[in-house]
């Protein structure tokens, strides 16, 4: 449900070259975009304080409800260290008129989205309803924050309490809270609001009283200290009307003090060691600095997004391409109201010198500091961010959210266009200015090392009876817009969906191919050459094809999955053509560098390594391997003899028989037309005749259950235990599959779930536990339930899920309206989700995937309103069982071991992190 947000320790990403400051380019006289796009929102105040921002949008029947309170963990006196968050799940207890929990009823009439979140400076509360519910949504929210004190009692706040260290521990290690905790310490003064985690403390949790939670009411939760958002399909005149009728009668509140400003000044430079789980060293420098709304931090923000991100720009220049010592270097300016931080982040390769990477790091940064970023890069960042605004501007959850945000941080919804036009009007030498004064001032160093390797203890290796003798000295959805199709004279086919709301177009280039195809190729080749394909082309080496598409102002993505592999991207329309060149560049003529191939293989061992050390990490391979058998595709456990396997010559075989263009679908979804697309493909890809000979994709052979079994992963030490149980059902087959998610949501898939209510919200044991339908196209699927849960009740939860998916199926079977609020719960996601280019774009790839009409997704609303009670009831009775369970169990088995070992389920062993049985 909800979740913590802290100011982060670190942050990653990438970067380019040195260089001088020079004047930058003229920029082209393009219209300006977002300066032209009005957005139609009203603000208004009611009498007790509240205030309102309503942004219209009636693409979809459906509204955000979004409430902001302005209070966090900054705002926690010592000793309460925790609360906000805690208080946040009691916001979703019953209240003196509503019985019951808040998600039930708002899920159970078609809300799609329900929850909320807490971070150092607000916690949020948030639902997106169908239009219909908006009555009921603002009554819920004004009844809440208005009538919750009565109902407050020690259960209720002894179960949220449960669950939120569960919460805790499922987050955070005891290693990495302390890790935190010295890094909290280091960074802040004593006092300070961000002194401490939003998560709190083990202590403070367990001494928080219910007269706590009634004075945190009072004192923060009144209307005069909230943002309410409505964004999506209302009227702003409706929107005032219902509000005020549902929020005029809640009580102002009082007026709260905040510390608007604190930025800590550390007088000398400070040095942490850690060990941690990675298997290279990590090096950060982190610094106070001021807040993003402030134009020292959008100058700063704007430092670290050119310092990093791409081959070419310099930290990565410095300390990563050319056989550098780095495996990955990032710099992130993180915001926060109070102040923000600025951090650099180095990835070691093994054996690198940690001193020499420092030396490295000063070089480069002294020079940035005294220069300033790339001219040029400013500009294509720029561009960059516009076009993900502009983007972002067809969801209106998305608008919504940038005027909530700004309202909260400067009382301004368009705060957002104040830091663009910093943006746009800062020079390379207004950065720098900036980045002198604050990241040339003292800052604290942390130098994070993998664990040492250890052996287990061997029982019995020493006679313990009697000492030895010392003789020397010891040693040390709606229906869809229209699709047309085409094909080329080389084989290649064009498929077009236009919607001309926004300038924008999502493009897939899909080929008939995957990782399940019948050749001898090596395990993950596939998956590697789809990788591998903006590692360079002939045109456009590898830190030029980087260069270039920024440049653009694209960022194609590409990947294989078992039968269908893509490359995808999405441009506006200005873009479009620049960007269909260089895709088309880089199917044609990749290079696949054996540099590249080379730095692949020489981390193979240091991933190994990492996977090694974090056996719980392990648990999703072993899993499937129980499941389906070592020898099926689906069962494999990658070996570090395979992973090295990769070659150049078995890619390029790989590219050369299954990438051509007769095997390729172009796919199209935004504004354009087929005649405009099937140009764009003819310019680009018709004079290439590639001789390929696609391998046919082979049948999944199915597995063979085998009963119950239970596999157990020594994981020493864990406070939680990780719980992966399973079995095979039958094929994808369009009507029975709905009706398995309709039932399987009321079981275990959604919050308000039999499963996780009983192991979370009844016993307190679990953060979550939920039920899960695999989603494999020819072959059998898997059912299966995940969790976690606290390490003393592992046996007693294994018992408890089996018991749900037994009642579920004999004694307390789904109901009707249970399986009705599903229905209006998936129509109302399909109606939802259907509300951009992308969403459209994935929709029509997946049906070509299952083999079915590309507007299938369409017909579905039909088929779930026809599905009867007697049908979801048979067919979860033909799914839903455990008599041939597979239980995979990541846990301290010290503890654990005994009591599973007792349930009798069946044939228990424990394997090591590749599925070798150690007893």
């Amino acid at each position: 449900m909800a979740s913590c947000a802290l100011p982060a320790l670190a942050a990653h990403a990438a970067a380019t070259r040195p260089h001088r400051v020079v004047a930058a380019p003229a920029r082209p006289q393009e219209p300006d975009l977002i300066e032209q796009i009005k957005l139609p929102y009203e603000r208004f105040t009611l009498p007790n304080g509240l205030t309102v921002i309503v942004y219209p949008d009636h693409t979809v029947p459906k509204v955000l409800v979004s409430l902001t309170y302005r209070v966090g963990s900054k705002d926690e006196p010592e000793g309460k260290s925790g609360f906000a968050h805690l208080f946040e799940h009691m916001m979703f207890q019953e209240t003196e008129n509503r019985k019951g929990e808040y998600f039930k009823k708002l899920l159970d009439d078609g809300a799609i989205d329900v929850n909320g979140n807490t971070t150092t400076d607000r916690t949020r509360y948030f639902e997106v309803v169908p239009t219909r519910e908006l009555d009921l949504a603002l009554w819920m929210e004004s009844d809440r924050m208005q009538y919750l004190p009565g109902a407050i009692d020690l259960k209720a706040l002894d179960g949220q309490r449960a669950v939120v260290k569960n919460e805790k521990r499922q987050r955070n290690t005891p290693e990495a809270e302390a890790r935190t905790d010295a890094f909290l310490t280091a960074l802040y003064p004593k006092g300070h609001p961000y002194a401490h985690s939003p998560i709190g403390s083990m202590r403070d949790l367990d001494e928080a009283s219910v007269e706590d939670a009634r004075t945190w009411f009072d004192t923060y939760y009144g209307a005069a200290n909230a943002i309410l958002l409505l964004a999506g399909d209302v009227d702003p005149a409706t929107a005032r009307e219902k509000v005020t009728r549902y929020f005029k009668d809640v009580r102002p509140g009082k007026r709260v003090q905040e510390i608007k400003r604190w930025v800590p000044t550390l007088n000398e430079g400070k040095q942490l060691h850690f060990f941690g789980k990675g298997g290279t060293v990590e090096l950060n420098r982190t610094w106070p600095v001021p807040t993003g709304d402030e134009h020292e931090g959008t100058m700063l923000q704007m430092f670290a997004n050119a310092i990093v991100g791409a081959p070419h720009l310099p930290l990565n220049q410095a300390l990563v391409e050319n056989d550098g010592p780095a495996l990955g270097v990032s710099a992130s300016f993180n915001d926060a109201t109070v102040n923000g931080t600025f951090s650099i982040g180095v990835d070691l390769k093994p054996g690198a010198d940690p001193a020499e990477v420092n030396r490295r790091l000063d070089a480069v940064m002294a020079k940035l500091l005294r220069d300033g970023p790339d001219p040029v890069t400013l500009r294509q960042n720029f561009a960059i961010k516009d076009k993900s605004l502009l983007a972002s501007m067809e969801n209106p959850q998305s608008v919504g959210g940038m005027l909530e945000a700004g309202e909260l941080i400067a009382n301004d919804p368009m705060l957002f266009k104040v830091g663009r036009r910093w943006e746009k009007e800062a020079t390379a030498a207004d950065i720098a200015a900036v980045a002198r004064k604050w990241l040339t001032k003292p800052y604290l160093a942390i130098r994070t090392d993998p664990e040492p390797k250890t052996e287990p203890a061997v029982a019995g290796s020493v006679d313990r009876k009697q000492p030895p003798v010392v003789t020397a000295a010891a040693e040390a959805p709606r229906p869809f817009p229209p699709i047309e199709q085409a094909t080329l004279a080389n084989g290649a086919k064009v498929v077009v969906m236009r919607r001309p709301k926004l300038p924008l177009v999502s493009v897939a280039l899909e080929f008939a191919t995957g990782k399940l195809i019948n050749h001898d190729y090596p395990r993950g080749l596939a998956t590697y050459t789809f990788g591998s394909l903006f590692n360079g082309s002939q045109r456009y080496p590898h830190g030029a094809m980087e260069a270039r598409m920024r440049d653009i102002g694209i960022f194609p993505s590409s990947g294989s999955g078992d039968r269908r592999s893509t490359l995808s991207f999405s441009s506006d329309t200005a873009s479009l053509g620049k960007g269909m060149e260089f895709v088309a560049d880089v199917l044609r003529e990749p290079l696949f560098p054996q540099k590249k191939i080379d730095e692949y293989i020489a981390r193979v061992d240091e991933s190994f390594d990492s996977y090694e050390r974090n056996p719980g990490g392990a648990q999703a391979n072993l899993f499937n391997t129980a499941l389906w058998g070592r020898d099926h595709p689906y069962g494999w456990v990658d070996t570090r003899e395979e992973a090295k396997k990769v070659s150049r010559d078995e890619m390029l075989a790989f590219y050369r028989n299954e990438l051509a263009p007769a095997n390729m679908t172009a796919y199209f979804v935004g504004d354009i037309t087929l005649a405009q697309a099937r140009t764009l493909v003819e310019q680009n890809f018709a004079g290439w005749h590639a001789d390929a000979k696609p391998a046919t994709l082979i049948p999944t052979p199915p597995a063979r259950p085998t009963g119950v079994r239970v596999v157990l992963i020594d994981v020493p030490g864990a406070q939680q235990s990780n719980i992966v149980a399973g079995r095979l059902i039958e094929p994808w087959e369009p009507r029975r599959t709905m009706v398995e998610q309709l039932a399987n949501a009321v079981l275990g898939e959604s919050f308000t779930s039999r499963i996780n209510m009983n192991v979370r919200e009844d016993k307190g044991w679990s953060y979550g536990m939920y039920s899960h339908l695999g989603s494999s196209v020819k072959s059998q699927r898997t059912f299966y339930v995940s969790g976690a849960v606290q390490t003393p009740n592992t046996a007693d939860a294994m018992r408890e899920i089996i018991k749900e998916i037994g009642d579920f199926t004999h004694d307390r079977p789904l109901t009707a309206p249970e399986l009705e609020g599903q229905k209006t719960t998936v129509l109302n996601k399909l109606e939802s989700g259907l509300s951009s280019n992308v969403a459209y774009l994935g929709a029509m790839l997946d049906a070509d995937t299952r083999e079915m009409p590309l507007d299938y997704v369409a017909g579905v609303p039909a088929t779930v309103r026809a599905i009867t009670l007697d049908e979801a009831q048979q067919v979860a009775r033909e799914t839903f069982r455990t008599d041939d369970f597979v239980w995979t169990i990541a846990g301290d088995l010290r503890r654990i071991e005994p009591a599973v070992r007792a349930l009798n389920l069946g044939p228990v062993e424990v394997q090591d992190v590749y599925g070798h049985k150690l007893r």
